[in-house]
């Protein structure tokens, strides 16, 4: 069993240090430092880091660690929530004694000396749950992981909403849910707006834009950011914001990020499959749910043009 092997390799080593994906989501952080807080509490003489940067929307999340080069050579290394070695935040990765993968989306490159890749977790938090569940005689889940592990079930579910989701996410989110967190604090951050945010969903609710075959998208540039003083995180996170309408099925939100130097380019459907068209332009995810960074707005002219072919081609065969 996987989960039993990587449950080997943590115990063999003095120190793990764990890597996330650029543009980190609350699942990506979730299963990061849930891990973390597990091997923490349940192994104390380890030193356990969480290594990368925050978005906006992930730093009430916990803190991250600042390590030094010269501490990676000895440490296993535990990347989650992603797949190819270019979306790692922090190549100092690649300096790891031993690296272990455990990521849910679609497998597209093989890097890692132990690899768990398993599209049937709805999240990369109920992977860590797993791991926690499979060995409960030795792992100790404390209230805080409880708390990053059941934001990033939330999140990457949709609230337990999407197609993804299945009897042992929903008993998984159970058994976080039992623990002693403050519910209604974890929901502010994440789901409670200000005026200025619900001002900016009505722009978007009056400007966005949609084809005859289904695809509605909506482009959001830096001075439209400014204009509604809202960061890049929060607007491509709005990407849902298009989801529940009957006439569209597929969806994508393209928000510039001047920090970044790139177009974030979010892909989502309830029919055709966006994660080929992601990975067309050097992003990835899965089958309904993806995304990239698109260097221009020629760019994203040209996803536009793809996506609705992949549109008109999935009402064809209905």
């Amino acid at each position: 069993m996987i989960q039993k092997e990587i449950l080997k390799k943590i115990k063999e080593y003095d120190t793990i240090i764990i890597h996330h994906h650029v543009n980190p989501d609350p699942d990506c952080i979730g299963s990061q430092l849930g891990l973390k807080y597990l091997i923490q509490a349940s192994f104390s003489d380890k030193k356990v880091y969480a290594v990368g940067t925050h978005t906006e929307r992930t730093k009430f999340m916990g803190e991250l660690d600042v390590v030094n080069d010269e501490v990676f050579p000895e440490a296993l290394v535990i990347i989650v929530d992603v797949g190819d070695t270019k979306r790692i935040d922090d190549e100092r990765f690649k300096l790891g004694k031993e690296l272990i993968k455990i990521d849910h989306h679609p497998l597209t490159e093989t890097f890692c000396n132990l690899e768990w890749v398993d599209t049937s977790y709805a999240a990369c938090c109920e992977m860590i749950i797993d791991l926690y569940v499979q060995s409960q005689d030795e792992l100790i889940l404390t209230n805080e992981a409880a708390r990053v592990l059941y934001a990033g079930l939330l999140t990457d579910t949709g609230r337990f909403y999407y197609n993804s989701v299945t009897e042992r996410t929903l008993r998984y989110g159970a058994i976080v849910y039992e623990y002693d967190f403050d519910k209604l604090e974890l929901y502010s951050h994440l789901y409670f707006r200000s005026v200025d945010d619900l001002k900016f969903v009505g722009y978007i609710m009056n400007n966005f834009e949609y084809t005859e075959n289904g695809l509605g998208y909506m482009k959001i540039n830096q001075e439209l950011l400014d204009k509604f003083n809202v960061s890049p995180d929060y607007a491509s996170g709005l990407v849902n914001t298009l989801g529940n309408l009957k006439e569209i099925i597929m969806w994508m939100f393209f928000t510039e990020d001047k920090g970044l130097g790139k177009i974030r380019t979010s892909f989502r459907s309830r029919g055709p499959i966006v994660n080929k068209l992601a990975a067309k332009y050097g992003g990835g995810g899965h089958m309904w749910a993806s995304g990239t960074l698109a260097d221009n707005w020629e760019t994203v002219d040209k996803i536009i043009k793809d996506a609705d072919e992949l549109c008109k081609e999935f009402k064809k065969g209905l």
